[in-house]
């Protein structure tokens, strides 16, 4: 619902379902130029911390990477269209032949 604009990224509490669904989805890490994570598989936390640390966004106190912040910015970018995401619909690859025109 929220890749789909239907519910607000600023209404989200826990925004890393939906980049781990967009991390699944597309090729972020090469897209987005980020650097290898330290375990073996991209997670969306790895994604949010080396966006995070590639953009340069820090908590106040702590001088941590802010990955709720890098989550938001993530989903914004699919929300405004920079990230591209084509989603086929249901059943597309069994009735493919009837979706193309003659």
């Amino acid at each position: 619902q929220v890749l789909a604009g239907v519910y607000p990224i600023s209404q989200l509490q826990e925004p890393y379902t939906a980049v781990g669904y967009l991390g699944s989805r597309l090729a972020l890490p090469p897209l987005l130029q980020l650097r290898p994570p330290s375990g073996p598989a991209w997670t969306a936390w790895d994604l949010c911390e080396a966006w995070a640390e590639k953009r340069g966004y820090r908590t106040a106190r702590a001088a941590r990477n802010d990955v709720y912040r890098a989550a938001n910015a993530l989903l914004r970018l699919a929300a405004e269209g920079r990230l591209r995401l084509c989603l086929r619909p249901p059943g597309f690859t069994e009735e493919r032949g009837e979706w193309r025109p003659p």
